[in-house]
């Protein structure tokens, strides 16, 4: 008596198949390399949400630090009747990955040549503020003006202070013109430096 052995035709999937699959998996995962290299090219982040920078901004920001430049402040030129008597204006240089509100609180008044080490008498006029996005004017420095493009004139007795708005909590100052070591005085420009640094 002889049994018929059924035996189970073994399962081979055809190399062709075995092609098609590797090709669409080598597809799939370029297309995944891809999108995520063109969603960030477009402003847009792996995770699908759209960044708040520009370009240019995030490419600062992913930049390797350099030495900020930095004025020399000689402490001749600081106690100079050029420093200490004349008006001049203002630049602002942000070099931090944060971004700053600028507020400057200006005499009423013209200060006097020497000014006292306080000033309880003082008046000061309406105050002014201005906005900088991180690293903003970092390498030259932006020159403020205000409203109606009048020109920005700092004088000695002037505060200035700023402030982070990313809720960092970090400040620089308050400074007083002429009485501070910043703002500084730029004998080569004839103009007051506010260098913002980390």
């Amino acid at each position: 008596m002889t049994k018929d052995i059924k035996q189970k035709p073994k399962s081979k999937l055809h190399p062709a198949i075995l092609g098609i699959l590797a090709i669409g998996l080598i597809i799939f995962l370029l297309s995944r390399w891809l999108s995520i290299d063109i969603r960030v090219e477009s402003g847009v982040e792996p995770g699908g949400t759209p960044s708040p920078l520009s370009p240019a901004q995030r490419d600062a920001l992913l930049a390797p630090e350099a030495e900020p430049t930095t004025p020399t402040l000689n402490p001749a030129q600081a106690n100079s009747p050029i420093a200490q008597g004349t008006q001049a204006t203002l630049r602002v240089s942000n070099q931090t990955k944060h971004p700053i509100r600028v507020a400057l609180l200006p005499q009423s008044t013209p200060a006097p040549a020497s000014p006292p080490a306080t000033a309880p008498n003082a008046s000061y006029s309406q105050p002014a503020h201005w906005d900088f996005a991180p690293q903003e004017g970092r390498t030259k420095g932006l020159i403020l003006s205000l409203p109606s493009n009048q020109k920005l004139q700092l004088q000695p007795g002037d505060v200035v202070v700023a402030f982070a708005q990313d809720g960092s909590q970090r400040y620089w100052g308050p400074y007083v013109v002429g009485q501070t070591a910043s703002p500084a005085w730029n004998a080569n420009t004839q103009e007051w430096w506010l260098i913002l640094q980390p």
